[in-house]
């Protein structure tokens, strides 16, 4: 990621309306899974079940060393080392995020376990073959997905499992899409069938894709209007400026990343 396209990303999340996603989302930013028996959850209830889900695939136990790649404000962080005694490091070009992730960790009396770091993952603080394992969650089409890749094969560990998720293009996925989400939320996609190639290149070996777009995208506009419902007065609070066309906003975009994306959790293994 070029310097302006990291400060870029950086501004979004550091703003008042990139600060909203842990509210909405119960603590985490990143979207949710529902199916048929969990049709009436809440989108932060589904956010939570796809954070146990990535922790079930990631391979690392306690005292090994994860990297969370994009970390947001540290929740999921904080939920794999919990569930699997690891250590984390996270890495985000937010300093808000940094330092919110820090203080939660703090609260939760696991700072010895976890630490945040401000910086691109793209150019993570570590030496090769450093971690035992590693994610980006919901994070890798800010970074591109190439150059995201070959730093997380710099330093993960020969055999170690690679998680992530990503929101692949679809054959109808259009031409003003690509560019509406390139200027408004400086991401990048790609096609399902481009992933094989984009982790050999790097030096992973394909694992598995597991296609949950059926879980996620038919649900996504529905759940955020009843979040934003909820939570009206919080959002009113935390963007003191905040009006009617911005919450629209919000709705549009999840409208047209439902109609233009799949979603999918892909893993990987270090050669």
């Amino acid at each position: 990621m070029a310097g302006s396209a990291a400060e870029q990303v950086a501004t979004l999340y550091d703003s008042p309306e990139g600060q909203l996603g842990p509210l909405l989302f119960g603590g985490h930013l990143h979207w949710g899974y529902w199916d048929a028996q969990h049709a009436d959850d809440d989108f932060a209830t589904a956010a939570d079940r796809l954070a146990e889900i990535m922790i079930g695939k990631s391979r690392i136990g306690p005292g090994q060393r994860f990297a969370d790649l994009g970390c947001g404000v540290g929740h999921p962080a904080i939920k794999i080392a919990k569930a699997t005694g690891c250590q984390v490091d996270g890495v985000t070009i937010s300093k808000y995020q940094q330092e919110t992730a820090t203080a939660k960790a703090r609260a939760e009396g696991l700072s010895d376990r976890l630490t945040f770091i401000h910086g691109t993952a793209l150019d993570i603080p570590r030496p090769d073959d450093f971690y035992d394992g590693g994610w980006f969650f919901e994070s890798i089409f800010h970074m591109g997905q190439s150059e995201a890749l070959a730093e997380a094969a710099r330093v993960l560990k020969p055999g170690a499992t690679l998680t992530l998720t990503d929101l692949p293009t679809l054959p109808t996925t259009t031409d003003d899409f690509r560019a509406f989400v390139r200027e408004h939320i400086h991401s990048s996609f790609v096609a399902a069938e481009d992933y094989p190639g984009l982790l050999e290149d790097a030096g992973f070996e394909l694992v598995s894709i597991d296609d949950i777009t059926a879980n996620v995208m038919p649900w996504l506009v529905p759940k955020l209007k009843e979040t934003l419902a909820a939570h009206e007065r919080e959002i009113y609070a935390v963007v003191t400026d905040a009006t009617e066309k911005m919450i629209d906003d919000w709705v549009f975009l999840f409208e047209y990343m439902a109609e233009n994306l799949g979603y999918m959790i892909v893993t990987a293994r270090k050669k």
